[in-house]
């Protein structure tokens, strides 16, 4: 599994392995950053108080559950900035071919949060597949995901009607 994902996937402890994925890194047609802004670099905690370290080019989680190796930017972790909002993609690869998981981190006063599609959210789910359809489900062992493509009028769609959910806060360390 890839480091960026299990990264995601130990902060959110999500309930269930069904997500919504996409063909390319959202929202489509904006440039990656070549590295991350400044506003998004320092020691962050979260309400667990496990601690996220972010530098210029590289982040790194360490939990009670797991430490990480660094993660980089490269090209299957991607980082965009769109209307004031970085979105983080991370490449999953699913019978042959990639996919993207992307979420939102969205800087406040006292560090950034972080938002995600919750497909358990039946309600969110349904406002996505109004806004555009989904493409197909694809089944990966116990986990099943959602493959949308939404053109980027929908994508803006999807972040003013507020599919995502925040899953968690990440607070700054004072240095």
């Amino acid at each position: 599994m890839r480091p960026a994902l299990i990264f995601f996937c130990l902060i959110l402890i999500l309930a269930s392995c069904d997500q919504v994925i996409f063909p390319e890194p959202q929202p489509r047609k904006v440039k990656p950053l070549t590295e991350i802004p400044e506003a998004l670099q320092g020691t962050f905690v979260d309400g667990d108080e496990d601690t996220l370290f972010v530098k210029k080019h590289l982040f790194s989680y360490y939990s009670a559950l797991a430490d990480l190796n660094d993660i980089h930017l490269s090209d299957s972790t991607v980082l965009k900035l769109y209307k004031g909002r970085y979105y983080y993609n991370s490449r999953i690869s699913l019978q042959g071919e990639y996919y993207w998981l992307s979420y939102i981190l969205l800087p406040t006063d006292e560090g950034f949060d972080l938002y995600s599609m919750d497909s358990d959210d039946i309600v969110k789910l349904a406002k996505l597949q109004e806004i555009t359809s989904k493409e197909r489900d694809i089944k990966d062992g116990d986990a099943e995901y959602y493959l949308f493509n939404p053109k980027r009028k929908h994508y803006k769609k999807i972040i003013s009607d507020s599919v995502f959910t925040k899953m968690i806060s990440f607070r700054k360390v004072l240095e």
